[in-house]
């Protein structure tokens, strides 16, 4: 079973700031990924928890939700792929390629002490500014509110030096400070197409900017009680 809080926490100690890398001329993206900002007219379908008092939308052709709760954590996955059950891997592999995930993970009064250390050093942080570990690169891409949320927005990769996998996604993490509730809205590209001459990082930036736009569009329909 996967942990309850995102995957960067744990690659975000030992960090120094750092420069963001740049991007290299005439990447290609991929066919099969769109190449369109979202739409917010595009957003018809809903999803509501009246037990959390969560609600967002998302893109009419996109798969889900899928709904996990555990105690006092949300956790609902949409996506442009079949979404699968929280903690089991798909029976049988996706043949729809470059595709890409949304995954909201709402927290009521948070006590769990790991994500305070990124929500600190995303803060001591200027826009465009990155943190690099042996493990772990995350770049700040802006701050953010949201209701009576408070947060930044980011992407999380691996350092050049770590590329034995294959791990890029954007996020968003959400604080409330007086009740200690926690936000997280994680967009990453999936099953990604790469060959043996492909810049495998630059194939899945190239997705997450494709998909950028129904992020940005999820996120701003997302409302909280």
């Amino acid at each position: 079973m996967k942990k309850l809080y995102p995957v960067f926490i744990l690659c975000l100690l030992m960090m120094t700031s750092c420069g963001v890398p740049g991007t290299p001329a005439g990447t290609q993206i991929p066919s099969a990924v769109p190449t369109t900002a979202g739409d917010v007219s595009t957003l018809r379908n809903s999803y509501t928890s009246d037990t959390f008092g969560l609600h967002f939308q998302y893109p009419s052709k996109w798969y889900g939700p899928e709904e996990y709760i555990s105690g006092q954590t949300l956790r609902v996955e949409v996506g442009s792929d079949k979404a699968y059950p929280y903690g089991e891997s798909q029976e049988e592999p996706s043949d729809i390629k470059n595709s890409y995930q949304v995954v909201i993970q709402y927290t009521l009064n948070n006590q769990n002490p790991a994500w305070k250390d990124a929500y600190q050093s995303l803060t001591n942080l200027k826009d465009s500014e990155s943190l690099a570990g042996t493990r772990s690169l995350i770049i700040r891409v802006k701050q953010l509110e949201l209701g009576r949320f408070n947060g930044f927005e980011y992407i999380f990769t691996l350092p050049e030096t770590a590329q034995t996998e294959h791990v890029y996604g954007r996020e968003v993490m959400l604080f409330d400070e007086q009740t200690n509730d926690l936000l997280t809205i994680m967009g990453q590209p999936n099953n990604v197409e790469v060959n043996s001459d492909a810049d495998w990082r630059e194939l899945y930036k190239a997705i997450d900017e494709a998909n950028l736009g129904y992020f940005n569009d999820i996120v701003q329909s997302i409302t909280i009680k």
